[in-house]
């Protein structure tokens, strides 16, 4: 019942906001722009986002609070896993001529706009 009430609720918002910072970013990569490959970048999103989430979860580790988390290691592990499945989809996909340099660049992105909503959010809070 946690689950379903807390959990699904922070990973579906969290893949939302992924998709539609990521999305939007990948068109500086894209080789044509088309329909098609904005469903691969956001299917990639859908692929390795809730996993990187679950590993979080798992782990405990906060955005509002990252440097006194202790799961570093475990978060890096996943955001590297991440960031190798999402390159290699993508190379598949043929949708970009640069893989590796775009699943770097969404990833990374993507993590320090997470960071900073955390912060934000967690400082908003705090007042």
């Amino acid at each position: 019942m946690y689950a379903v009430q807390v959990i699904l609720p922070y990973l579906v918002r969290a893949l939302v906001l992924t998709i539609a910072f990521e999305v939007p970013l990948s068109l500086f990569f894209l080789n044509r722009r088309t329909w098609r490959e904005l469903l691969v970048v956001a299917l990639a999103q859908v692929v390795t986002n809730p996993t990187v989430e679950l590993v979080c979860i798992a782990f405990r580790w906060s955005m509002a609070a990252p440097l006194l988390s202790t799961s570093w290691f475990a978060l890096a592990i996943a955001e590297v896993a991440a960031f190798v499945v999402e390159a290699l989809l993508y190379r598949v996909s043929c949708i970009t001529d640069y893989p590796w340099r775009m699943s770097a660049a969404l990833n990374a992105a993507s993590f320090g706009i997470g960071l900073l909503l955390g912060i934000i959010r967690a400082a908003l809070f705090a007042i």
